[in-house]
């Protein structure tokens, strides 16, 4: 069965997630919050469905909070507000299997 990175659709956020992931092996946990925060930013600049009304609302709140947070600027677009630089493990674990998550839900 493949794995979740052999099973995005999309090259590029196919290497992304790729990197992300030999970045989290190498204990490079801001870089797999950077890509995997990149990586949801460019899923709803793909997906804008996903940023109107209630979507909005879910899409935005419930992206992880552990150092780097999701906003939407003034006009309308995402974009990501980092609180600090230094990140754990399982803070990497979870942005980067909550982004891959809505990637291969999204289709993408």
């Amino acid at each position: 069965m493949p794995t979740k990175v052999e099973r995005i659709q999309d090259e590029a956020l196919r290497g992304s997630f790729a990197d992300a992931q030999a970045a989290l092996k190498a204990g490079e946990y801001k870089k797999v919050v950077e890509l995997s925060s990149a990586a949801y930013v460019e899923l709803l600049r793909r997906k804008p469905e996903m940023l109107q009304g209630q979507q909005q609302f879910m899409n935005v709140v419930f992206f992880p909070r552990l150092g780097a947070h999701l906003v939407v600027n003034n006009d309308g677009q995402p974009e990501i507000v980092w609180d600090r630089e230094k990140f754990s493990f399982s803070e990497a674990v979870t942005y980067f299997e909550f982004t891959i998550d809505k990637v291969l839900k999204a289709g993408l």
